[in-house]
């Protein structure tokens, strides 16, 4: 799963009129929800300023075809974002954006949560929580991953986060999950053979070589 978002978007709403705001958080969330579909990937929710999204499911044969699209389709997305999207804005007269993303790999489970005339599907689990904490532990035009997620890529492609490891501490025992900063340019270059292998079929549809 992955979350990606826009930084200091809250600083943006302070200083810009509200109908500029708002066109921009539609026509970015937009974007990156239609690139996560592209990708066979379902977006899960949208959020504020931010797009929540997972990849592949139990019937994948390989679970690294899932980590591959979902690091290919961040790259992606803030590739676009740096270039084509911020020469728009420019173009427009607009501030450009800065776009940045946390992903990790793990089971989720979905929970309605509420009462019975209000209420929402929730994602329930580690790896969810985690990928939202990567997101915050990246800086603009990075991705974040989870150990669990770094498991999946390619070694050479990631290295130990300055910060990491995250240390959980319950009844004095002691837990380390590492998270990476990952190199964004071998997944860019996979990310055409992604959408031209999918075309709106599922994941699982790619067999690896």
């Amino acid at each position: 799963m992955a979350f990606i978002d826009m930084a200091a978007f809250t600083a943006r709403t302070f200083w810009d009129d509200p109908e500029e705001v708002l066109w921009l958080n539609m026509a970015v969330l937009t974007q990156v929800a239609k690139t996560v579909q592209g990708f066979g990937g379902h977006v899960l929710g949208l959020r504020g300023d931010g797009v929540f999204a997972c990849f592949g499911d139990r019937r994948m044969a390989d679970m690294r075809v899932a980590a591959a699209a979902c690091t290919a389709a961040c790259a992606f997305i803030l590739d676009s974002a740096k270039g084509p999207l911020n020469d728009a804005l420019r173009a427009r007269g607009m501030e450009p954006v800065r776009l940045r993303a946390g992903a990790d790999f793990g089971d989720l489970t979905f929970v309605r949560i509420g009462t019975e005339s209000a209420s929402e599907v929730n994602v329930v689990g580690f790896s969810a929580n985690f990928a939202s904490k990567c997101e915050k532990y990246a800086g603009s035009w990075e991705l974040v991953v989870g150990e669990g997620l770094a498991s999946l890529l390619n070694p050479v492609d990631l290295s130990l986060h300055e910060e990491a490891p995250k240390r959980y501490t319950r009844q004095g025992e002691e837990r380390r999950y590492s998270f990476y900063d990952v190199k964004l340019s071998p997944y860019l270059k996979h990310s055409e053979f992604f959408q031209e292998q999918l075309k709106g079929r599922p994941l699982s549809s790619i067999i690896p070589q």
